[in-house]
């Protein structure tokens, strides 16, 4: 069992250095030989036995002098987040669903907490749920005041590999004002591999920590609209028949630098109820196999597998098949910051 003062070494890098505080359970800061304090997985880590236990010095409290107690002066609620102070932080009333990690630079490394972000002058009457195979499960409902937030539920990376949709229900109103506001119904679908980026997470005015903002809206028709009032002037068919336009040339097809395949089994499947361990690997396997021979006759010259964490079945299962039939091809951990531990890079043309 790691603790603090213990001296460390990487598993997967060179060095080690001091342990000098816990961030969550599960993550450790860790001071580098050259002073620098980095964010570590304990389970990346092992105690470096050329240090013996040191002795610690029996510590000597001081006698806190005892200071009477002032009873506080009662005060009115303050505002939970800096943009509540009389100036939003967007222009027009805002309603969002923000993801907060626990850790911002290990998103994975601990929980990461869905709330509800209120960013107008109205009063929320709001009810959250998950949707899974097709029914909506009822998580959390209640009254939301103005410029303020509330947590929903919380997520860890265990959860991501069954990733649900989320239902939102809203109904903003003011005590006392001219019109009428109308609720707001949505579903929102987010894809996990976004969790596994650090840079999903950017500053924001309504936490101290960085977050992920979903805005919650109805979708503006407005451009829509406008496109079909110009359909029978700008339409190709139109414009062809007149000779104003000729047939366009074909595009020539260019490589594409970079490629992401998503293997986790809801990218794949509507449903992964009835399907075994086994069968859930056949098919991303199958799909790995797919992915890369497409990406290997279109010219691409790097392709990222997001396989995600969990037990490791797949991320091993996949490395097995490209040290055995893509062997020729050099393989390498995809950028932490991007994706965490859960993904693989394959070179497949370089220069």
């Amino acid at each position: 069992m790691l603790k603090v003062g213990d001296r460390v070494k990487f598993l997967n890098a060179v060095g080690g250095g001091k342990i000098t505080g816990f961030v969550t359970p599960k993550v450790v800061n860790v001071e580098d030989e050259e002073g620098f304090e980095v964010p570590c997985l304990i389970t990346e880590l092992i105690k470096d036995e050329r240090f013996g236990e040191i002795p610690e010095r029996p510590m000597v409290k001081a006698k806190k002098k005892v200071k009477e107690e002032l009873p506080k002066p009662k005060r009115e609620s303050q505002p939970l987040f800096a943009s509540s102070a009389g100036h939003p932080a967007t222009a027009e009333p805002s309603f969002f669903l923000a993801f907060v990690p626990e850790v911002p630079t290990l998103p994975l490394s601990g929980e990461i907490k869905a709330w509800l972000v209120n960013d107008s002058i109205y009063t929320l009457l709001y009810h959250f749920s998950l949707l899974a195979e097709g029914t909506y499960q009822s998580v959390k409902s209640g009254r939301l005041a103005p410029y303020s937030r509330i947590p929903l539920k919380g997520f860890g990376h265990e959860d991501f590999s069954n990733f649900p949709d989320f239902g939102i229900q809203l109904l903003p109103y003011e005590n006392s004002g001219t019109a009428l506001m109308p609720a707001l119904i949505k579903s929102i679908r987010i894809n996990p591999v976004r969790f596994y980026k650090e840079t999903s997470f950017a500053g924001n005015a309504y936490f101290e920590k960085r977050a992920m903002l979903v805005g919650i809206k109805e979708k503006d028709l407005s451009g829509e609209l406008e496109k079909l009032r110009q359909h029978d002037f700008s339409a190709p068919e139109v414009l062809k028949e007149s000779g104003d336009i000729s047939r366009p040339e074909p595009k020539r097809k260019e490589p594409r630098e970079l490629k992401e395949v998503d293997l986790h089994i809801l990218e794949l499947v509507e449903s992964a109820t009835g399907l075994s361990n086994k069968e859930m690997l056949d098919l991303q396997m199958e799909r790995f196999r797919s992915e890369m021979e497409t990406a290997i006759s279109n010219g691409t010259r790097r392709i990222v597998f997001i396989h995600g964490v969990g037990q490791g079945t797949l991320k091993n299962e996949l490395r097995r098949e490209l040290e055995s039939r893509y062997r020729k091809y050099d393989m390498q951990d995809a950028s932490f910051r991007e994706y965490g531990y859960g993904a693989t890079m394959v070179i497949l043309r370089k220069g």
